[in-house]
C-alpha cells in the first residue's frame, strides 16, 4: 500500500508539473498514466474480489489498459519530437509483453508477471517528469534570450 501511495504522489506531482509547465507531449503522457491509475484503481476497488488480486491469472482489464496506453504513448512519440517518449513507450511495451506472455500461458512466474506489469509505470513517471523539467528549461532559456 505504501508503494502505491508513493506512486500516486509521484504521478500527481508529474501530472501537475506537466499541466503547469510542460508541453503537449508531457501533458498527454502524464494524463495517460493518470487515467490508467484512476481506471485501474476503480476497477480493482469495485470489480476485483480480494482473492483474485494475485498474478497467477491474466489481468484482462489491466492488459487492455496497458495496450491502450502503449498505443497512445507511441502516437505521442510519433507526433512530437521528444526522446523521452520513446523510453516511456519501451517501458509500456514491457507491460504489454508481460500480459501477452500470461495470455499465451507461457511459464512465467507470478512474481515476474507482477514486476513486468507494475514497474513500467514507475519507469514511465521518471522520464515524463524529466521531460517536463527539460521543456520548462527550454522555454525559460528561450524567453531569457529574447
Amino acid at each position: 500500500m505504501v508503494r502505491f501511495l508513493i506512486q500516486v504522489a509521484l504521478l500527481l506531482a508529474v501530472l501537475i508539473a506537466a499541466w503547469r509547465s510542460g508541453g503537449k507531449p508531457e501533458r498527454h503522457v502524464a494524463t495517460i498514466y493518470a487515467a490508467m491509475l484512476v481506471i485501474g484503481s476503480l476497477y480493482d476497488f469495485f470489480a476485483v474480489p480480494p482473492h483474485q488480486a494475485d498474478y497467477e491469472q491474466l489481468h484482462l482489464v489491466r492488459f487492455l489498459l496497458d495496450a491502450l496506453a502503449l498505443v497512445a504513448v507511441v502516437r505521442v512519440a510519433l507526433c512530437f519530437d521528444r526522446w523521452w517518449t520513446l523510453w516511456v513507450g519501451s517501458a509500456q511495451l514491457i507491460a504489454v509483453t508481460a500480459h501477452l506472455l500470461r495470455a499465451l500461458e507461457m511459464p512465467i512466474p507470478a512474481f515476474a508477471y507482477a514486476v513486468m506489469e507494475r514497474w513500467p509505470v514507475w519507469i514511465a513517471i521518471l522520464p515524463t517528469g524529466l521531460g517536463t523539467f527539460l521543456h520548462r528549461s527550454r522555454v525559460r532559456a528561450t524567453a531569457n534570450s529574447t
